[in-house]
């Protein structure tokens, strides 16, 4: 279920955790790559080497990631407004994440003919869960720009009765709290733009900050542990002018890494979200 093309006609594809899969993963499609589960038959024969995710959504923190949308604006809805109707969030992906119920969304960056980015949580969880979605499988974008997202909840898979649900989320990216936009690597540390102006004083606090980075290892076992997992050093923090972006400096950059990056609220008041990312390094910028 979890296939999209963006606009320069790169095909991108989701697939789960599982044995041998230590992460959910979004996958950029292209000859002579190679993905996918090895099946149990299959063990312990001579396998094509795995091509790296564009991004490995971590798990358990996600644990079934399947239909994708890219968020772009209709044509006919760009020539009536003259703009595009996202805002800060066009070209983004929807995850939709079936067992905690709840949408994600991802950003891509490319460096030279590879795809890296991360993940953030997108929707927001009910207290009681039964409020929430029934669990989102598919996603789509309507000609009017609303957000339509299809969800079962199944006996045989999640348990619960045979039922579904289609909803319709009407995205107003004016009224977005604000929080992480988007993360992109540099080849010394990170660029965190925002959805709204932050709180200098605060954003420009290194404490602010905390970042740590790990790695997995691909084993029959079903996911698997971190490995090497460590908590990363800022030297140094900037603040642009219009308070919307943050540019931080490492002491060390480890391609081949999940880099987990959660940040204080930086508003002058009020909600910040979202708060975490969760950036794949496949390689230094």
């Amino acid at each position: 279920m979890g296939l999209a093309l963006d606009r320069s006609g790169e095909l991108f594809v989701t697939d789960n955790q599982g044995n041998y899969k230590p992460f959910n993963e979004l996958n950029h499609v292209r000859p002579g790559a190679h993905f996918g589960f090895i099946n149990f038959l299959d063990r312990g024969k001579s396998t094509p080497p795995r091509t790296p995710s564009a991004i490995d959504i971590p798990h358990p923190w996600t644990r079934s990631v399947n239909g994708i949308c890219l968020l772009y604006t209709p044509k006919e809805l760009r020539s009536k407004l003259g703009r595009d109707f996202f805002g800060p969030l066009e070209g983004h992906l929807i995850g939709c994440e079936y067992d905690t119920r709840r949408l994600i969304r991802m950003t891509l960056q490319r460096v030279g003919d590879t795809f890296q980015g991360a993940a953030y949580p997108l929707s927001v969880s009910p207290h009681d869960p039964q409020r929430g979605f029934l669990g989102p499988l598919v996603c789509a974008v309507s000609p009017r720009g609303e957000l339509y997202v299809g969800s079962i909840r199944d006996s045989g898979w999640g348990a619960g009765a045979n039922v579904g649900e289609i909803v319709r989320i009407q995205v107003q990216p004016d009224k977005l709290p604000c929080g992480i936009a988007e993360v992109q690597a540099t080849h010394d540390g990170f660029r965190i733009d925002f959805f709204r102006p932050i709180d200098r004083d605060l954003a420009g606090r290194i404490e602010s900050y905390t970042i740590q980075s790990y790695r997995r290892e691909a084993t029959p076992a079903y996911g698997g542990p971190d490995r090497d997992r460590r908590t990363e050093k800022v030297t140094g923090v900037s603040v642009s002018s219009d308070a919307r972006r943050v540019t931080l400096n490492l002491a060390e950059m480890r391609p081949g890494f999940v880099y987990e990056l959660r940040l204080k609220n930086l508003t002058p008041g009020g909600e910040f979200h979202p708060a975490e990312a969760h950036y794949t390094m496949n390689v230094l910028p």
